[in-house]
């Protein structure tokens, strides 16, 4: 009786090494990035068929399925380019020689940022203020409303960080 509850033991030790080097390997299932967090080259959101990606060639790009939606027109930018959302909701692209590739539009107010790439083809930081990718037949209007039981369908430390921001996003659709 012991052995097999020590095979259960080795068993599960194992498929959690398995999902955490899954997790290291820079494959990403998450729609959205939160203040403070960054992308390496190859790392993407992705919400559906829309997927953000920090391109190797330093080009961040908004594709649907395999259509070009939006791109900062950084290519070849660099090596070893990252994204980041800074603390002020300021977007970056960094080279590996930590010089400025791209960013968005200063905001100059700190506090909790999130970038959400969403159902509708766009990328959108929201927080205090909001920076969106160009919405061709879409509106911009976007309700914040206060979170009373903390965010849906996150789990674990991304919960707790969500939690603090005490916001949920609701994209009013104008159909």
């Amino acid at each position: 009786m012991a052995f097999f509850s020590m095979i259960k033991v080795l068993l599960l030790c194992t498929a959690s090494l398995s999902l955490l080097a899954t997790l290291a390997s820079g494959q990403n299932t998450t729609n959205y990035l939160l203040s403070g967090e960054h992308l390496s080259a190859g790392q993407y959101l992705i919400e559906g068929n829309t997927k953000l990606i920090i391109q190797n060639d330093c080009d961040l790009v908004l594709y649907h399925s395999t259509k070009l939606i939006w791109h900062s027109g950084t290519i070849n930018g660099g090596l070893g380019c990252y994204l980041t959302l800074q603390e002020n909701g300021k977007l970056v692209i960094w080279n590996n020689k930590n010089d400025v590739v791209w960013d968005t539009k200063p905001i100059k107010q700190i506090g909790r940022y999130i970038l959400i790439v969403q159902r509708d083809y766009r990328a959108v930081i929201y927080g205090p203020k909001v920076w969106t990718t160009s919405d061709i037949n879409g509106s911009d209007d976007v309700a914040v409303a206060t979170a009373l039981n903390g965010p849906i369908g996150v789990s674990g430390a991304k919960k707790i960080m969500m939690m603090k921001m005490e916001k949920i996003i609701e994209v009013m659709n104008d159909e």
